[in-house]
């Protein structure tokens, strides 16, 4: 049996040696006009990754792929706009070189467009620009997006590219009448469930019955039903088209694996090294419901919550409701010159829609203040009702490019007692987001926030404090107190509170990018008044974003602008704009 087991791990060994691929390095001469990089993308060229600099950055190619080499580039030449462009390869004891001769590309010469819909938006095409077919097909895209979009799902459409071969010349014609608005028909629920009732998935659509149609709409809608987190397949189905009418039928499976679990530990900016672990029941009972656990500890931070989440509890026409009660435990060390003890529970009763988020609740809260020998110095019992208002126009929401968001929070303490604690706190967001055709995004998030004190004493964790990734990156979390000038401040939180962050966002390599911020900080003890002279610290800096599918990862790197020794570094995943 030993001497088996030696001759068939033999056999697996030269197995694996025979499939080997052998790569081996390509070069391209000759072009101009179409960069190497784009060559090495279409044939699938290993390269090393730019921060391996120890490595030769040379791109590598199986060696089967040779004798494909002219084909492949000649078709990609011609879908680049270059009909005579010359292609030729050979193996040279470095590697393969490729000779390319591009030669004089199809220029378009006019665009002629008859249309009854304004698409000066959705033509990615210019006169005087090189014919590419992939310009080409994005405008067909665009045009068929902006249809669907618009409500016109029986459009007369033509769209031709002629060439000119001889004449070096292209004709881009388009014609195009919308026809009679479309409308979205009767929804159909075809999956038959004991567990999930149909009012739950028609309170999460963003269309009814009778609206005009828009393909956006479906987008929405399925979105929103997908962060119930209920379902392990979905389809709106509405390909059929009677009489202008397009009919959704919708089929699902509910989710099969109820429990997710998860374990890890980090680096954050504010808590430093931190475990979390995060327990979750979906579809808890069915109807969507949802029941977690939350566990966040830190060095100077721990947190355990319990969230329940229960979809469609009230509705009013097409405007319904959600209800959520978190409960849990928190408490602060080493953050600010207090530390702090919070037993907290809070009600909501919840609308999202495509656009506007709307909530308000009940707050009820045990608050225990600890001075800094960690001696009991105070508690408060507070009990106040609470909304959030939000408008998100942001073309995403994990990364967006262009948008605008406004958010408004208000809570107002309820004195319930002789010695309880009233007061009015409010905040509000703005955010403004724009990406023009250089691909460099250009972000602005003003916030603004007062406190008014009507009776007794208000908790000082309640008063606003700065710093962060989310408002002033030249400090560390929450180390900004009441501002008293352009470098100094105290380490006492503030009744009114102002902060603008303007941010440049730019490409650098890939799924790579760059940063550079600035960040003015205003926090002050007066209430209702904003005083903005010589009292405003302003840092600046650069950062670096590495783009995922949860987000941007962000490093940045803060400064005060008149004192360069207060600086800060902050680690985040996911965007602040």
């Amino acid at each position: 049996m030993r001497y088996i087991l030696i001759l068939l791990l033999l056999s697996l060994s030269l197995s694996a040696k025979n499939n080997k691929v052998t790569l081996v390095p390509i070069f391209f001469e000759g072009n101009k006009i179409v960069s190497t990089s784009d060559l090495e993308e279409v044939i699938g060229a290993k390269k090393p990754p730019f921060y391996a600099f120890w490595k030769d950055k040379v791109a590598k190619i199986p060696a089967k792929m040779y004798d494909k080499l002219n084909v492949t580039f000649t078709l990609f030449y011609k879908n680049e706009g270059f009909y005579d462009a010359n292609i030729s390869s050979r193996k040279e004891k470095r590697g393969i070189i490729v000779t390319i001769e591009e030669n004089r590309p199809i220029i378009i010469e006019d665009i002629i467009l008859n249309s009854d819909l304004d698409l000066s938006e959705d033509i990615t095409l210019s006169i005087g620009e090189r014919f590419r077919a992939k310009d080409f097909t994005e405008t067909k895209k665009n045009i068929h997006k902006r249809l669907l979009t618009e409500g016109y799902c029986s459009p007369e459409l033509l769209t031709r590219a002629y060439l000119d071969i001889e004449r070096y010349e292209a004709y881009i014609k388009i014609n195009l009448k919308k026809k009679k608005l479309c409308h979205f028909g009767k929804v159909t629920i075809k999956t038959k469930s004991k567990t999930m009732d149909n009012d739950i998935i028609l309170s999460r659509l963003r269309f009814e019955e009778g609206d005009v149609f828009n393909i956006e709409k479906i987008k929405e809608s399925y979105e929103s039903l997908y962060r119930l987190e209920a379902f392990d397949q979905l389809n709106l189905d509405y390909s059929k088209k009677l009489y202008n009418k397009k009919p959704v039928d919708i089929t699902y499976r509910e989710v099969s694996k109820k429990i997710h679990t998860r374990m890890g530990l980090g680096y954050a900016t504010d808590l430093k090294f931190q475990g979390r672990f995060y327990w979750e029941y979906r579809n808890y009972h069915g109807n969507g419901k949802k029941l977690v656990f939350d566990t966040l500890l830190s060095k100077d931070q721990k947190r355990v919550e319990n969230r329940f989440f229960v979809p469609f509890v009230y509705t009013f026409k097409s405007y319904h409701l959600d209800f959520l009660n978190s409960v849990g435990y928190s408490e602060e060390r080493d953050i600010h010159n207090f530390d702090e003890r919070v037993l907290f529970e809070k009600l909501y009763l919840i609308h999202a829609g495509s656009q506007w988020y709307n909530s308000v609740g009940l707050g009820i809260e045990q608050r225990e203040i600890f001075n800094a020998n960690k001696v009991l110095n105070d508690h408060f019992f507070l009990v106040y009702p609470f909304m959030r208002l939000i408008y998100d126009k942001r073309d995403s929401k994990i990364n967006p490019k262009n948008g605008f968001y406004f958010a408004h929070d208000m809570e107002y303490g309820i004195q319930y007692s002789s010695d309880s604690t009233s007061y009015l706190k409010y905040k509000d967001e703005a955010r403004l987001i724009y990406t023009p055709r250089w691909d460099t995004t250009l972000s602005a998030v003003g916030r603004i926030g007062a406190i008014s004190l009507y009776k007794n004493r208000i908790p000082e964790s309640k008063k606003f404090f700065a710093g962060g990734a989310f408002t002033n990156r030249g400090y560390g979390y929450d180390r900004l107190g009441i501002t008293e000038s352009q470098t100094e401040y105290s380490e006492f939180g503030g009744f009114t509170f102002a902060n603008l962050s303007l941010e440049a966002n730019f490409p650098l390599y890939k799924s790579f990018r760059g940063a550079l911020f600035t960040d003015n900080t205003m926090i002050s003890d007066n209430q209702g008044i904003w005083e903005f002279s010589n009292r405003v610290i302003t840092s600046v800096g650069f950062g670096f974003r590495y783009e995922t599918p949860l987000g941007p990862f962000k490093i940045d790197l803060g400064m005060n602008l008149h004192d360069k020794s207060q600086r800060a570094i902050h680690f985040q995943v996911g965007q602040s704009f």
